[in-house]
């Protein structure tokens, strides 16, 4: 038998040890591969935020400089560690889908309960990037889109798996509910003193979304959510990037302007409300716009109770 080469050896011992094909290999350098894999480690014990790049440079052995030869930023190291472990959670994913020993139902439990499991595995990785603040680290914004996107789009694979696409048209409220489902669920299953148990949860789960569903195709309620809405927010989140906050004003602003033609109020309010909005449209489309008559404007609309909750919606966008 010929005896393999030091270079084979190693190529094999980080293939198993990183569970990356051949070429992801040779895309990433050993270096760089050595610095996410300290990065991986270091983030699942410490988390994201008590975790620094000198601290992955002692792991790897290297000087603090090396490791921003190959990550410009923590930000950027993070993604590279995060769709590490995406791709892996999303491989194996495939594989449990493709066993054919198993009826669509139980396949959805297993998938479940092994979503719990993953997530707990690497909860201060997955559960960071949904807590740190966009705002604060905007390189991490593309990141959290493209993951929303994705486990949604999956979420709803699995869903008219199980459930048949006569379920598409309510996709988008059964996915937002289970979504939700999945993640309270999880909160009690870290919880310290009295943990919920996983395969107990990921039962309860297809049961209340079993409920849903039966509701939803025997009834056949209008969508809170459309499909073809959920399509929209999906490819924005894959593209890594979502409505500008231009887009978004000026969405809501003609859903005001339609709100307001509606009012059981007479001309003269209707004008008054009317004569608002097109200073506040005017005033928000100016390179600095000028925030005291934005919040007049905004108050005075807020007053008429039937569009309280859309000026509200405006006010978080414009986040005055």
């Amino acid at each position: 038998m010929n005896k393999r080469s030091p270079l084979t050896q190693c190529l094999i011992f980080c293939m198993i040890s990183h569970k990356m094909s051949r070429e992801e290999f040779f895309y990433l350098g050993a270096t760089e591969l050595e610095i996410v894999r300290s990065a991986t480690k270091l983030f699942k014990e410490h988390g994201y935020p008590a975790t620094s790049i000198q601290d992955i440079a002692e792991d790897c052995q290297i000087a603090k400089g090396s490791v921003y030869k190959y990550f410009s930023s923590k930000e950027d190291l993070f993604n590279a560690v995060f769709d590490q472990c995406q791709n892996n959670f999303f491989q194996q994913i495939e594989r449990m889908s493709i066993d054919s020993s198993c009826t669509n139902k139980e396949r959805f439990l297993q998938q479940i309960i092994f979503r719990f499991q993953y997530f707990i595995e690497h909860k201060y990785i997955f559960i960071d990037l949904q807590e740190i603040p966009i705002e604060q680290n905007p390189k991490l914004m593309p990141l959290r889109l493209r993951v929303r996107a994705k486990f949604m789009n999956w979420y709803k694979e699995c869903l008219v798996h199980v459930y048949g696409a006569s379920i598409k048209p309510n996709i988008g409220d059964l996915v937002t509910i289970y979504k939700a489902l999945l993640r309270e669920y999880l909160f009690w299953i870290l919880h310290d003193e009295k943990p919920v148990s996983i395969e107990d949860a990921a039962a309860f789960i297809i049961k209340q979304i079993d409920i849903l569903a039966h509701h939803y195709l025997e009834n056949e309620p209008k969508p809170l959510l459309t499909e073809a809405e959920v399509e929209k927010y999906m490819n924005w989140g894959m593209a890594g990037t979502n409505e500008t906050k231009a887009q978004v004003t000026k969405h809501l602003i003609e859903k005001l302007a339609a709100m307001i033609s509606e009012l059981p109020a007479g001309k003269t309010r209707r004008e008054e409300m009317n004569e608002a909005l097109t200073l506040l449209k005017e005033e928000t489309e100016k390179e600095q716009p000028k925030r005291t008559l934005l919040m007049a404007l905004l108050t005075f609309l807020e007053k008429e109770e039937k569009l309280t909750s859309t000026v509200k919606q405006l006010k978080n966008v414009m986040m005055l």
